[in-house]
């Protein structure tokens, strides 16, 4: 399939004020279904201090982070890949030491260059991986551009049709570096009392960013693609009445938030097994995932 998008790559993060909502494995499978069932190119960037997103795709690919694993084996021809086999996994498995840490050093990033950071998978799939070693937590608002301009200065907009953030559950440095990069947002949600809150606290969140960051905004807008509803059983009908509330919430009207009429399906096998991606696999959630999508690229049309 040929892309029906511009040649230059729409950002979007995926955010939530709330942890466990299923937003890392919402970004990885429809990422790669894009990917792999539409011939998209998609770059991930793992803003999240857990890493999920990249142990996923490095297990996937068989790629694992340097001075993570115990290691035998090395055969080097250059500093940043090795090739080893570790005891973990008893698999041969090739290291890298490419990571988003690089990127966000106090400091000056112009010296960096695109592989420095940004590990290609194959053809389709590329990832700024992130790392367990990196320290999310420090405060220090000099880093909050460093992604928005080594985006820029690679000019990895147009090397992509999508770049997907997946971003951390609190506001940090590493939320705005998100959210000053990015064209869109989406939120994933599960259907619970805590929804409407989650949901209300972002947008506070996007307008502050917006209001303090203006001059990433002077030739772009930061919209909001909508909320995803995520972890719903299969064919469950346990959640209607939930969803309704959340939507018809006096809170939610307020801010005109826009709702996926699909929803990213529970599979049982994700929380299992860090290489399952539900396109590669039978399951009838798969089905879903392929309408999900489908709703996806139509957003698009609608929102501009």
């Amino acid at each position: 399939m040929t892309s029906i998008f511009p040649k230059e790559a729409k950002i979007i993060s995926f955010i939530n004020m709330k942890g466990g909502v299923g937003k890392t494995t919402l970004t990885k499978d429809l990422g790669y279904f894009l990917a792999t069932q539409r011939n998209y190119k998609i770059l991930f960037i793992d803003l999240d201090p857990q890493s999920n997103l990249t142990q996923s795709f490095f297990r996937k690919f068989g790629y694992h982070q340097e001075n993570l694993l115990d290691i035998v084996d090395i055969e080097a021809e250059d500093d940043s890949i090795l090739e080893v086999s570790s005891y973990t996994s008893g698999k041969k498995t090739i290291g890298s030491d490419i990571s988003i840490q690089k990127l966000f050093k106090p400091g000056v990033i112009s010296h960096l260059k695109k592989d420095d950071c940004l590990l290609k998978l194959n053809e389709y799939i590329s990832i700024i991986p992130g790392t367990l070693k990196a320290i999310f937590s420090e405060r220090n608002s000099n880093i909050e551009n460093h992604l928005f301009n080594y985006i820029n200065q690679t000019k990895l907009k147009e090397d992509f049709d999508f770049i997907f953030i997946d971003c951390p559950p609190t506001y940090s440095n590493y939320t705005i570096s998100a959210l000053i990069t990015s064209d869109y947002f989406i939120t994933p949600s599960k259907p619970d009392a805590y929804s409407v809150l989650g949901i209300e606290m972002l947008h506070e969140v996007v307008k502050r960013v917006k209001e303090e960051h203006q001059v990433y905004f002077t030739n772009k807008s930061l919209k909001s693609l909508g909320v995803i509803f995520t972890e719903l059983a299969p064919y469950s009908k346990g959640y209607s009445d939930q969803v309704h509330e959340i939507k018809t919430s006096s809170k939610i009207q307020e801010l005109n938030i826009h709702f996926f009429e699909n929803h990213f399906v529970y599979n049982s096998y994700i929380p299992k097994r860090a290489e399952y991606f539900i396109s590669d696999s039978s399951s009838s959630t798969k089905n879903d995932l392929i309408v999900l999508t489908d709703e996806f690229e139509r957003r698009f049309s609608e929102i501009e």
